[in-house]
C-alpha cells in the first residue's frame, strides 16, 4: 500500500525532535487529505502544493473536506531537519541521494520519480525501498520551509 501522503519518519540530526503541530487556517473551500503537503498563500492561508512548489509550509494532520475562513486545522510545521517518507509514482527513480535537490510533487501526497531538474522543494535522503504497491518509498527533506528555517 502506498503511504497516506507525507508521513514524518525521523529527525535528520539524530535527535528526538518531532514536528510542531499548529492549528492553521486553510484557503476557503479547499479540500485536503491527511498527509498532504501544503504551501502558504500571500494571505497566510495553507493551500495545496503545485508540482513545482518550492516553499513548503507543512503537512496536514487531518482531512479537510471544505475549509472555512474562520476555522483552523491541524498541520505539522515543515522543518529542514525533518525527514518525511512518501510514495513516489513509479518503481524506479533517477534521483540521487543527497545530490538531487529538485524533486517535485505529482500532487500533495505523491512525489514524481523522474522529474528531478528545474524547480522543486525536496532532497532525496533514501530511496532504496519500495512500498506495498511496488513504487519507490522516498525519504525526503523539504529544502525551503516557511516557518522551520532553523
Amino acid at each position: 500500500m502506498a503511504t497516506k501522503g507525507f508521513e514524518f519518519a525521523y529527525d535528520l540530526g539524530g535527535g528526538q525532535a518531532t514536528p510542531v503541530i499548529l492549528d492553521w487556517p486553510i484557503a476557503p473551500y479547499l479540500a485536503l487529505s491527511q498527509g498532504d503537503a501544503v504551501t502558504i498563500t500571500s494571505l497566510g492561508y495553507g493551500t495545496a502544493v503545485g508540482t513545482a512548489t518550492q516553499e513548503v509550509l507543512g503537512v496536514m494532520q487531518e482531512a479537510v473536506t471544505s475549509a472555512t475562513s474562520s476555522a483552523k486545522y491541524k498541520m505539522a510545521v515543515a522543518s529542514r531537519n525533518h525527514v518525511y517518507r512518501c510514495s513516489m509514482d513509479a518503481a524506479t527513480t533517477t534521483a540521487i541521494v543527497g545530490s538531487t535537490k529538485s524533486l517535485q510533487f505529482v500532487d500533495g501526497n505523491t512525489i514524481d520519480t523522474h522529474f528531478t531538474a528545474g524547480t522543486g522543494s525536496m532532497c532525496l535522503v533514501d530511496g532504496s525501498q519500495l512500498d506495498d504497491d511496488g513504487n519507490v518509498l522516498a525519504y525526503i527533506t523539504f529544502l525551503d520551509t516557511s516557518l522551520g528555517n532553523t
